[in-house]
C-alpha cells in the first residue's frame, strides 16, 4: 500500500469520525432542547421543531422516538407530551385549599354549556364546592343530579333548582355518596351533560382518579349524559393515577384555567380534543 493511499484511507476515517460525531453533538443538542420546551410547553410540535431545528421530519421524529425509548417523553399523535407525572392522592380538606381561583374560574367558564331548565349531573371532589357556587349565582332553574354532599347543601335551598341525591353508603372523608344504591339511582336516570371533575389527565394514558367506589359512580355518570365534560385545573394535566377511569374520548371536552400551557393545549386539539381554557 503506498503512502498516498494510506494517507487518503486516514483521511476518509477522521472525515467519517467527524461527521458522525458532529451529528451525535447535534442530535444531543436537539435532545437538550425538546427537553426544556417540554419543560415549559408540557408538549412539542413536529412541525415546529423542523423549523426550529432546520432538519427532516424525519430526524425529528428519530429524536423523538429516542427519547421515548429513554423514557423522557411520550410520543402522541404530531409531537410528543412531557413524561407523565405520577399524581399522588391528598385527603379532600387539603385538596379545598388548593388552586382555589384557578377551580373558580374554570367553572365559571364551564357556565357557557349550561343553559335553563337542564338536567345536568355534577360529580363530587373539591372543584364541585367552587362548580356548586357558580351554578347558585348564574341559574334559577335546573335540574341537579349529584352524589356529593357538598353540591346538595349548597343548592338544596335554592328555589327553582330540583336536586336528585344519588345517596347509598357515605364516604366521609370525600363527603360523597356511593356503592350499588347510587349507582343503581343513576341507571335509572337521564341527564343532558355530566360534569366530571378528575384527578388526573393524560393525552396518552387516559383520564384517572383514586377513590375505587366513587369511580364506579364517575362511571355511571359516564353512561346516563348525552354530552360529558371534564373539568381539571391545570396542574392535573399530563399526570397519572392509582385508577383509570377511561381512555380520552373525541366527545369529551376538557374546561380548565388561562395557565394550562398553549402547545399542550395545540397538541390536544390536533389530537381531537376540544378544551376550553
Amino acid at each position: 500500500m503506498t503512502k498516498l493511499r494510506l494517507v487518503g484511507i486516514i483521511c476518509n476515517w477522521l472525515e467519517f469520525v467527524a461527521i458522525n460525531w458532529g451529528e451525535k453533538m447535534l442530535a444531543n443538542q436537539r435532545h437538550n432542547k425538546i427537553s426544556e420546551l417540554l419543560k415549559i410547553n408540557g408538549a412539542v410540535d413536529v412541525s415546529e421543531l423542523v423549523k426550529l431545528f432546520n432538519v427532516s421530519v424525519e430526524t425529528v421524529r428519530k429524536d423523538l422516538l429516542f427519547m421515548e425509548n429513554s423514557g423522557l417523553l411520550k410520543r402522541v399523535h404530531g409531537g410528543a407530551v412531557r413524561q407523565n407525572q405520577m399524581k399522588n392522592y391528598e385527603n379532600l380538606s387539603k385538596r379545598n385549599e388548593e388552586n382555589a381561583e384557578l377551580k373558580k374560574e374554570l367553572s365559571q367558564k364551564a357556565m357557557q354549556f349550561i343553559e335553563e331548565d337542564d338536567f345536568i349531573a355534577v360529580d363530587g371532589g373539591s372543584t364541585a364546592i367552587f362548580f356548586a357556587e357558580v351554578l347558585k349565582e348564574n341559574f334559577k332553574k335546573l335540574t341537579i343530579v349529584t352524589n356529593c354532599k357538598y353540591v346538595f347543601d349548597i343548592l338544596g335551598d335554592c328555589e327553582g333548582f330540583n336536586l336528585i341525591l344519588c345517596g347509598g353508603h357515605y364516604l366521609k372523608e370525600e363527603n360523597a355518596f356511593y356503592g350499588e344504591l347510587a349507582i343503581n339511582t343513576l341507571k335509572h336516570l337521564h341527564v343532558n351533560k355530566a360534569f366530571i371533575f378528575s384527578s388526573a389527565i393524560s393525552l396518552k394514558y387516559g383520564i384517572f382518579d383514586f377513590q375505587k367506589d366513587l369511580l364506579a359512580v364517575q362511571k355511571a355518570y359516564l353512561e346516563c349524559a348525552d354530552k360529558i365534560y371534564f373539568l381539571a385545573d391545570s396542574s392535573k394535566f399530563e399526570k397519572t393515577g392509582l385508577l383509570k377511569l377511561t381512555d380520552i374520548r373525541e366527545d369529551f371536552t376538557f374546561i380548565t384555567d388561562g395557565n394550562f400551557p398553549n402547545e399542550l393545549k395545540k397538541m390536544y386539539l390536533q389530537n381531537n380534543c376540544k378544551v376550553v381554557s
